[in-house]
């Protein structure tokens, strides 16, 4: 388990033996709240887990951005390729700092109408550092994607 928060930093102190419960994705964080048949998926670094859980959930025809700093940083990158063919989900990889021109050009509005023109008319579940969502937000807005088709989950770093 990755440490992005004090949650988790807590789990760090259980003892071995120490039972735990847990229970999947609930809220409003889930495939379950679409409003639109098809959905765009972007995750941030470790957010990719609860995406990788919804696209088991969507309907085939999702799209996922996965930005991630260096290659090593890519979480479950070959279950993420084999789920992409089994559910014919469109997965693009995009790799670098905030900062790198390819990154900051994909996450533009030109960028994103590119990999996905019909972005305004899906759901997009944004889930990563809270820099990542804030940015994804305002550039889907731009893009005419309306507020109550983005949904949200951020974690700190």
């Amino acid at each position: 388990m990755k440490v992005v928060g004090g949650h988790t930093a807590d789990l760090r102190d259980l003892r071995t033996g120490t039972l735990v419960w847990a229970e999947g994705p609930s809220g409003t964080f889930t495939a379950a709240h679409r409003t639109r048949e098809r959905a765009l998926l972007i995750a941030g670094g470790s957010g990719i887990a609860p995406l990788r859980a919804m696209l088991e959930e969507l309907p085939p025809g999702a799209a996922l951005i996965y930005r991630a700093r260096t290659p090593a940083d890519v979480l479950l990158h070959p279950e993420l390729d084999w789920l992409a063919q089994v559910r014919r989900t469109s997965v693009w990889y995009v790799i670098g700092s905030r900062d790198d021109p390819g990154p900051r050009q994909v996450m533009s509005p030109g960028g994103l109408r590119r990999l996905v023109p019909d972005v305004a008319r899906r759901d997009v579940y944004l889930c990563g550092p809270a820099g990542l969502v804030d940015e994804a937000v305002r550039v889907l807005r731009r893009t005419g994607v309306p507020r109550r088709q983005i949904h949200l989950a951020t974690f700190e770093l």
